[in-house]
């Protein structure tokens, strides 16, 4: 695994742009519209910036896999407000803003205040079907939290991904449930 610097982040957009087509928790953050692809693009793009500001975005080394994961509290800047600008323009539009506002507000409300790692995205090339660049990738996240002495938390809205992550060892700390088109499962690994 290798932490990317911003020339290598056209690669892992592709990756997560291609793993969170259906994701039912980001496709309710972007407007829903014939732009929908771009608008997706745009909010991974988002996340690959700010991950990229906080020292965060990885890369499996067979380019497979790719994640978004930091320590919290994270950083804020002048770049950072602007990105959060270009956001709303771009993916989220001026009409979204309150309901993505008060989604986020409930959201660190549920997260823990004490300093941890954010697993924000994780994504595989859909073609590769083995998971074996996601499974390098966590695997390196797991020690870097065990020698940091810092849990990990995550939020997920695919069933399938929440099994996997109990799998490896994160817990359900709480549940919310925003839409009747999805559930949010807050989860969280212990460092130890």
């Amino acid at each position: 695994m290798q932490k990317i610097i911003s020339s290598q982040a056209p690669k892992v957009i592709n990756i997560l742009t291609q793993s969170f087509q259906t994701n039912p928790s980001a496709l309710w953050v972007i407007k829903q519209d014939e732009k929908v692809q771009k608008r997706l693009k745009a909010l991974i793009e988002y996340a690959v910036k700010t991950g990229l500001e906080n020292n965060g975005v990885f890369l499996s080394d067979d380019e497979s896999a790719a994640a978004i994961c930091f320590k919290e509290p994270a950083k804020s800047s002048l770049i950072s407000y602007w990105n959060q600008v270009q956001l709303i323009r771009k993916a989220i539009g001026i009409s979204r803003v309150p309901h993505v506002l008060r989604r986020e507000g409930y959201l660190k409300k549920h997260r823990h205040n004490d300093p941890h790692f954010n697993f924000w995205f994780l994504g595989t090339n859909p073609e590769r079907k083995d998971g074996a660049g996601a499974y390098d990738i966590k695997r390196e996240i797991f020690q870097l939290s065990l020698e940091k002495q810092l849990p990990i938390l995550l939020e997920t809205s695919v069933e399938r991904n929440k099994q996997v992550y109990e799998y490896f060892g994160f817990n359900v700390y709480h549940t919310w449930k925003p839409s009747t088109n999805y559930t949010l499962w807050f989860m969280k690994r212990d460092s130890g």
